[in-house]
C-alpha cells in the first residue's frame, strides 16, 4: 500500500469519507489487489491519529459499496471479485462534480429514505457501543448466515412493527436488496422463466430479473393494486413480485379483493408469491395490512432496512417458509454474506429500540410534509394535473394533462428549482405512460417557508402561460375540490385517523379522474 496523504482535519470532507476516497484511489490504481488484507481498524486509528470509530465507519462504507469484504477469521480484504478494469473505467469517465446519468434513477431510489431522515445520531451511538463491548458476544457461527443474535433481533422486531410471525431460521440476510432479488432468480427460477411484475414498479425488479434472461411479464396497476386478473393461470408465470402493502411507485394499497384474486392465481398456477413490503411500516393514516407470507403457502416475504436506514445500512433479508428452505439449489444457501460491522450496530439499534423510534419519527415527519404539499397542489393545481396521494412512502405521484408535452413539465421544474424525478424508468415498457409523471420528493418540502411555496407557485405559472387556451376536463374540477375538501376533513386530523385521502391513477380505459378513499 502506498503511503496516503495525511488525513487533515481542517479539509471539509468528514475523516471517515476522506479514508474512504483514498482507499478507492489505492483500489483502481491497481495499488490494493482483489484479496489483498488491509489494516485493522485498531491498525488504522493509531496510524492516522483517527477513532476507532472513523476507521469502522471508513470500512464498513467500502464494503457497503463492493469494495472491501470481510474474510472467515477476522480479517478484511480487498473484494476479491472486484472488476477493477470495469471500477477503474467507471470511475475515470466521470469528470468531478459529474454524476452517472442514472443518478436520478436507480441511485436515487437506493439512497432513500432522505439524509434529513436518516437516524445518523442514534446509528452512531449503536457503533460505538458495539465497538466498546466485547466483539466475542456477537461473533457468528461458521455456518450460519449471520449472528445468530441478528436474526433473533429481527424476528420479534417484524412481529411488533407488521404482525408478522417469524422464526430466526426462515431468515436469510443480505447485503443489499438487489442481492436478495438474485438470490431469489438463481435458487427458485430457470432461464427463460416467466416472472410477473408490477407496471409501473420498482426497476431493481426489472433489472435483476431481466439481465437473467426471464420472460418479464408486466402486469398493470390501478386503485386496487396489481390487476393481477389479467393473468391466466395457464400463463407459465413461476413468480410473481408484487408490492401489496406499499406500491411502489404509486403508493396503492391492494385491496382486499385482489388479494384473493391474487392467492386463487398462486394457487391454481402453482407459482411464488414474492411480496416486497417496500415502505409499508411509513403507512399513513393506520396500521398497514397483514402480510402476505403469514396467509399464504409459497410466499417470500422481502423487507430492506435501507428503506428507513439509507446508505447507513442497505441490508436486506428475505423470510422463506420452510418447505421452499428445501428447494434451494445451493448447497450452502446461508453464506451469501458474512457478519460485518454494519450487522452488528444493526443488532444493537434493533435490541434497543432505537429503530422503532427512528421509523416513528421519519413517519410522523413525512406525514406532516404530505399535509403541506397537498394543500399547495390541490389548492393551486387543479387545472393542470392530478394528484395520486398514496397511503405510504417518501414522494407524491403527479400526473400532468395530457396537453402539456412531458419534456416542457419536467424543464420548468428544474428551472424552478423543484426536485423530481421521472416515472419513466419505473415502466417495463416507457411507452405506458402517454403524459407527464413524476414523482415529487416530500424531503424537497422540509421547509414550508414562504421560498418553497413561491417556486411551486412559479412552476404553474410558466406551465399555463405557455399555455393560453388551455382548459382541464371538466371532471379534474370536481375531482379537485372533493380532494380539497377530503384533505381539509381528514388530513388535519392525527396520522393515527382511518380516513386517508388517495387520488387514484387515470383509469386506462375512461382516461377519467377518479378518487376513492383507501
Amino acid at each position: 500500500m502506498t503511503n496516503r496523504a495525511k488525513v487533515a482535519s481542517e479539509c471539509e470532507a468528514p475523516l471517515y469519507k476522506q479514508l474512504e476516497e483514498s482507499f478507492i484511489a489505492d483500489i483502481v490504481a491497481g495499488r490494493l489487489k482483489p484479496g489483498d488484507v488491509v489494516p485493522s481498524t485498531y491498525t488504522l486509528a493509531e496510524q492516522y491519529g483517527i477513532s476507532r470509530v472513523t476507521a469502522v465507519r471508513c470500512y464498513e462504507e467500502l464494503k457497503g459499496r463492493g469494495f472491501l469484504t470481510a474474510r472467515r477469521g477476522g480479517s478484511t480484504i480487498v473484494n476479491p471479485r472486484l472488476a477493477l478494469q470495469s471500477a477503474a473505467g467507471l470511475l475515470q469517465s466521470f469528470e468531478p462534480g459529474e454524476t452517472s446519468r442514472y443518478d436520478n434513477g436507480l441511485g436515487e431510489l437506493l439512497l432513500k429514505p432522505p439524509t434529513q431522515l436518516l437516524p445518523t445520531k442514534s446509528w452512531m451511538k449503536a457503533m460505538q457501543s458495539v465497538v466498546e463491548s466485547d466483539a466475542r458476544d456477537y461473533s457468528g457461527s461458521a455456518e450460519g448466515n449471520i449472528a445468530p443474535r441478528l436474526r433473533a433481533a429481527i424476528a420479534p422486531f417484524l412481529m411488533r412493527m407488521r404482525g408478522l410471525s417469524v422464526y430466526p431460521h426462515n431468515l436469510l440476510i443480505f447485503d443489499s436488496k438487489l442481492q436478495a432479488l438474485a438470490f431469489v432468480a438463481e435458487n427458485f427460477l430457470e432461464p427463460d422463466d416467466t416472472v410477473a411484475v408490477e407496471n409501473p414498479g420498482d426497476p431493481l425488479v426489472f433489472l435483476e430479473f431481466s439481465r437473467r434472461a426471464l420472460e418479464i411479464k408486466p402486469v398493470p396497476v390501478d386503485r386496487e393494486g396489481a390487476a393481477v386478473e389479467h393473468l391466466e393461470p395457464r400463463s407459465g408465470v413461476k413468480l410473481i413480485a408484487v408490492t401489496p402493502s406499499a406500491q411502489y411507485p404509486t403508493g396503492v394499497i391492494m385491496s382486499e379483493r385482489r388479494r384473493q384474486q391474487l392467492a386463487r392465481f398462486a394457487g391454481q398456477s402453482d407459482a411464488i408469491l414474492l411480496e416486497d413490503d417496500g415502505a409499508a411500516m411509513f403507512r399513513f393514516g393506520k396500521q398497514p395490512e397483514l402480510a402476505l407470507y403469514n396467509k399464504f403457502k409459497d410466499a417470500i416475504h422481502l423487507g430492506s432496512f435501507g428503506t428507513y436506514l439509507g446508505s447507513l445500512c442497505p441490508l436486506a433479508y428475505l423470510i422463506v417458509p420452510d418447505h421452499l428452505l428445501l428447494r434451494l439449489k445451493n448447497s450452502e444457501p446461508r453464506r451469501f454474506t458474512q457478519p460485518t460491522f454494519m450487522h452488528l450496530t444493526l443488532t444493537k439499534l434493533i435490541e434497543t429500540g432505537a429503530l422503532e423510534l427512528a421509523i416513528f419519527k421519519q413517519r410522523a415527519a413525512l406525514q406532516k410534509r404530505r399535509q403541506e404539499v397537498l394543500s399547495v397542489l390541490l389548492n393551486e393545481f387543479k387545472d393542470v394535473l392530478a394528484v395520486n396521494a398514496g397511503s405510504t412512502g417518501f414522494d407524491l405521484l403527479l400526473r400532468f394533462h395530457s396537453q402539456l408535452p412531458k419534456e416542457e413539465v419536467m424543464q420548468v421544474f428544474r428551472e424552478c428549482g423543484v426536485d423530481l424525478d421521472s416515472l419513466e424508468r419505473c415502466y417495463v415498457e416507457s411507452a405506458a405512460a402517454d403524459r407527464a409523471e413524476i414523482l415529487l420528493p416530500l424531503i424537497a418540502w422540509h421547509d414550508p417557508s414562504r421560498n418553497s411555496i413561491e417556486r411551486l407557485l412559479a412552476v404553474k405559472h410558466h406551465l399555463t402561460a405557455s399555455k393560453p387556451s388551455f382548459a382541464a376536463p371538466a371532471d379534474a374540477h370536481s375531482f379537485a375540490s372533493s380532494a380539497a375538501h377530503s384533505l381539509t376533513s381528514v388530513e388535519a386530523r392525527s396520522c393515527t385517523s382511518n380516513g386517508v385521502p388517495f387520488i387514484a391513477p387515470i383509469d386506462a380505459q375512461s382516461q377519467r379522474l377518479m378518487y376513492t378513499r383507501q
